[in-house]
Formats: structure tokens, C-alpha cells, sequence
């Protein structure tokens, strides 16, 4: 499931990536658009300038075209004048708008020396008129106006060449000077406003300086201040002019990082979920592996715990059978070994059975008032037969006084029993077991200790649970079923007491039940 889901999130990510990337470079194609069709409207408003200029031309009378250029510069105020300069460049006629004077006009913007300065333009402008195609070009003119402290006013020239008929001047060129600041707010700035819409900001800039940006109400607190553009183009029209436009509000690289790192948690999350989903079924796999082994080792031991009772009770019930025995004391004997395996049996089968109703949830408890002590005495005038026939010396530390509580005096007798027989299949050298009750800080304890092999601290906390058995030295080689103590457990907390341990290894376990 994993390895599919690992390749699956590679190859997603590297989608993304490229995805990403490809919508990047449309949107980048967009914006470009958007400047290009900018550009293309100004230039057809050139060419629309360039147009009336030929058409307006149309004799060689001074006056007349004077009337009709004024006229012209009179609707249309980013245009401040238009010259006509003959293509020997020896002669050049300007007509300017109602109230300026020719010669202020030639001053101001030094028509003159720029025509002449610029001669290989104007020879190029005719060459390509000579071939059927009319060529407009710019040159920005800068001058100080001295007027207003020597600021620095700057126009633009279109020069272009024009066919026109008269019997004065055959071949001629033609300029338009605009002022960019006019043409700028006046001409374009509807124009980019009607772009710019409420999705961007487009701008026209010039150095250091934005003269145009829509929509300035919102861009820095409604200044007009430089941007940084996601796409800048060159303004055809105006040297050293360009087309900035960006985004409102969030970029489409910022968009673009956020749907990414949105796509990748998700991915991410669902491979944290796979990756947890197989931990889950690897882990209760592993679980259910380790019950079945437990579970085997379980039928195991207790076939063999079984086996050890049965076979006495049957050898000396075939010796009784046979007649085997001479006197009545040893047959008293063989009588009494045969009840207490047969006990033995029954414990072992009620081990079995007490935990398979615990599992299914149906034990039963039937407490009364009950004496500890008496409890734990009759345990042990039962159990002395098989501790001495083991060869273990019992240290009995019963107090003499009453120790009342709420229990199950059945349930109570299995635990103790358990308890011993835990002790007894331990201890290998060093066969002695302590028992000891009484009373601590108002509550009923009794305490088992033995001096087997112990019990290190990494499994202390394992052994109450079900067929769980230490597997080293003499634990693995001693057989159990692997539940006394799990049983002991449940019947302690279902009187409302608890139990301790408290073991060394080598030095032996105690035992610490209390009960409130």
C-alpha cells in the first residue's frame, strides 16, 4: 500500500511543480498581452495623428493650413505643435495652436537643430516611403525651462514622411511634437484605467518617476509611487518610456506558492495517514503473531501442567487398584496425594476457566464480610503437602488478630494460591517462601516473597498481562500457562485493592496486595 502511495506523492509533486510553472507562464503571456495592447492603442493613435496631418495637407497656402492645423492642435491638446520641413531640410513651416507664436514654439523645443541633428532619421524615413511604407519615429527631446527654475521639460518628436500634392513641395517630411505629461493623463490614462480595471495596476514610468498608475486610489494610499511590476514592457511611442502592470493584492506567485504548499499538506497528510494506517495493521499483525506464538506456547504448558497431576493420580491409583500397598498408613498416604493433585487439577482448570470469563466479561464476584487471615491459612494447610513434597520451607508471618474485609473467598484463595505456585516454579536454589498479613495505614495488606530468580525492571510491568512469560533462564525453561498472575490482578482490583512488586534480579520478588 505504501510504496504505491510514496510513488503516487513523487510523481504528484513533480505535477505540481510543472504545473505551477506552466501557469506561471500564462499568466506572464497575459500581462504581456495586456501591455502589448496598451502600446498598440497608443500607436494607432499616432498613426491616427499622422493621418490627419496628410489629410489636412492638401494645398500650399500658408494661411489656409494654418487654419486647419489650429483647428487640429485645438481638439486635441496633447499635441502642442506640427512642423513640415521640405526634404532638402533647408526650409521648415510649424503651426502651433491659437496663442503661441511661431518663434516661441521653435525656442522652446529647438525644432530646428533636432531636425538637423537627426538628418540620417529623416533620409531613412524617406527611403522607406519610397517603397510604399510610411515609418514613424520618436525622439524625446529634453530642454530647460527657464521659466520654472530651469526644470527639465521634455516632448516628443514623430517624425514620419508624407506624399503630398502641390506645385510647391513635392516630397516633404512632417513632425508632431507632443508633451508625454498630457498625453499621458489625457490621452492614455482612460485607457489603462479601463485595463487596469479592479484586478491591477498599470503604470506608465520614466525613470525614477510613475507619471500614471491605475488605479492610483488605492495604490499606496493613493500617491502615485514607482511599483515593482510583475511585467514591464518598453512604451513604443515615448523613448525611454515603459509599461508596468501588476497585480492587485496577491500576486500570482504568491497564489501560486500558497496553492502548492496548500496541495503538498494535503498530500502530505494523506501519506502521514497511509504511512499510520500500515504502522496500525503492521503493528496489530505483529500483535496478533505474537498472541498466536503465545497462545501455542500457552496449549503447551498446559498440557504439560496438566500432564504432571494426571500421571500421579494415575500411578497411584493403579498401585492402590493393584494391591500393591502392604499397610493402611501408606494407603492414608497415596489417598491424601491423589486429593491434593486432584486439587492441584482442579486449580489449573479453574485458572482456565476463571480467565476465559474475565475475556468474555461474565466473572462473577459474591462478596461478604470474610477473614483474610482465615483465607490465606486454609491456602496453605492445602497447599503444605506439595510445598514440602518440592522441598521448600515456608516462613509463616500470619498475624494471630482478625483482618476483616469485603471479598470473595474463592476468588481470594485462587489469587493466594497463585501467588505460591508463582513462587514455587522460580526459585531454583534458595526453596523459600514467605507469606506475611496485616494492617498499614488503615488498610489490609498480605505480601508473598520468595528468593527465586527475580524479576528485571524492563518486565515488570509485562507480567500481569496475558500468557505473557519472561523468556530467559530458568523462566523459559519452567512451564505455566501464563495466567496466575493476570488473574491475581483482576480478582485484586475487583475487590478495589492493588498490587505491588518489588524484585531484583537473583535476589528474588515480593508480592504487595493491600486492600482498602
Amino acid at each position: 500500500m505504501l510504496l504505491p502511495a510514496l510513488i503516487f506523492t513523487a510523481y504528484e509533486i513533480n505535477s505540481l511543480s510543472d504545473n505551477e510553472a506552466l501557469i506561471e507562464q500564462i499568466y506572464q503571456q497575459q500581462l504581456e498581452a495586456i501591455l502589448f495592447s496598451v502600446n498598440q492603442y497608443c500607436w494607432d493613435i499616432s498613426n491616427s495623428w499622422v493621418n490627419s496631418t496628410e489629410m489636412l495637407y492638401t494645398g500650399n497656402q500658408y494661411k489656409d493650413l494654418q487654419v486647419r492645423y489650429e483647428g487640429f492642435l485645438t481638439k486635441n491638446r496633447a499635441i502642442n505643435s506640427i512642423f513640415l520641413i521640405d526634404s532638402s531640410l533647408s526650409e521648415l513651416d510649424l503651426f502651433t495652436a491659437s496663442g503661441v507664436s511661431h518663434e516661441e514654439a521653435l525656442s522652446q523645443f529647438n525644432i530646428q537643430e533636432t531636425v538637423l541633428a537627426n538628418a540620417d532619421i529623416l533620409n531613412r524615413l524617406k527611403k522607406y516611403k519610397k517603397v510604399g511604407y510610411r515609418k514613424i519615429e520618436s525622439i524625446l527631446v529634453a530642454e530647460n525651462d527657464e521659466e520654472n527654475d530651469n526644470q527639465v521639460r521634455e516632448s516628443i518628436l514623430l517624425l514620419f514622411a508624407m506624399t503630398t500634392t502641390g506645385s510647391k513641395i513635392d516630397h516633404q517630411f512632417a513632425g508632431i511634437v507632443i508633451d508625454p505629461n498630457l498625453f499621458i493623463h489625457e490621452v492614455l490614462s482612460p485607457k489603462l484605467e479601463e485595463v487596469a480595471g479592479d484586478r491591477f495596476y498599470v503604470a506608465v514610468t520614466h525613470g525614477d518617476a510613475t507619471l500614471s498608475i491605475h488605479p492610483a486610489a488605492q495604490a499606496h494610499g493613493g500617491k502615485e509611487a514607482l511599483l515593482e511590476f510583475s511585467q514591464q514592457k518598453a512604451f513604443w511611442l515615448f523613448p525611454q518610456f515603459f509599461l508596468g502592470i501588476s497585480p492587485q493584492g496577491t500576486t500570482i506567485a504568491e497564489i501560486n506558492r500558497a496553492r502548492f504548499n496548500r496541495n503538498m499538506v494535503l498530500i502530505l497528510l494523506v501519506d502521514l495517514f497511509l504511512i499510520c494506517g500500515v504502522w496500525y495493521v503492521y503493528r496489530n499483525i505483529r500483535r496478533e503473531m505474537e498472541l498466536a506464538q503465545l497462545k501455542s506456547d500457552f496449549v503447551s504448558n498446559i498440557s504439560h501442567e496438566l500432564r504432571t497431576p494426571l500421571s500421579l493420580i494415575r500411578m497411584f491409583s493403579e498401585t492402590l487398584e493393584m494391591g500393591r500397598v502392604a499397610t493402611e498408613e501408606k494407603k492414608q498416604e497415596y489417598y491424601k496425594i491423589i486429593g491434593q493433585e486432584s486439587e492441584r487439577l482442579t486449580h489449573l482448570v479453574n485458572n482456565i476457566l476463571n480467565f476465559s470469563r474475565i475475556e468474555a466479561g461474565k466473572k462473577e464476584f459474591h462478596f461478604q464480610e470474610i477473614d483474610l487471615n482465615s483465607v490465606v491459612t486454609k491456602v496453605l494447610d492445602n497447599y503444605q503437602f506439595h510445598l514440602q513434597n518440592e522441598g521448600f520451607q515456608l516462613q509463616n508471618e500470619i498475624q494471630n488478630e482478625e483482618l476483616p474485609i469485603q471479598g470473595d473467598q474463592e476468588a481470594l484463595s485462587e489469587a493466594v494460591i497463585n501467588l505460591l505456585d508463582n513462587g514455587m516454579k522460580y526459585s531454583e536454589d534458595e526453596k523459600l517462601i514467605r507469606i506475611k498479613t496485616g494492617r498499614e495505614n488503615g488498610s489490609v495488606f498480605l505480601e508473598v516473597e520468595d528468593k527465586g530468580i527475580g524479576i528485571a525492571e524492563e518486565d515488570q510491568a509485562k507480567i500481569f498481562e496475558k500468557f505473557h512469560r519472561v523468556s530467559s533462564g530458568l523462566v523459559h525453561n519452567t512451564k505455566g500457562s501464563g495466567l496466575g498472575l493476570t488473574l491475581v490482578k483482576h480478582i485484586v482490583e475487583a475487590h478495589g485493592g492493588a498490587i505491588k512488586i518489588d524484585s531484583h534480579p537473583g535476589r528474588g520478588s515480593r508480592f504487595r496486595v493491600l486492600f482498602n
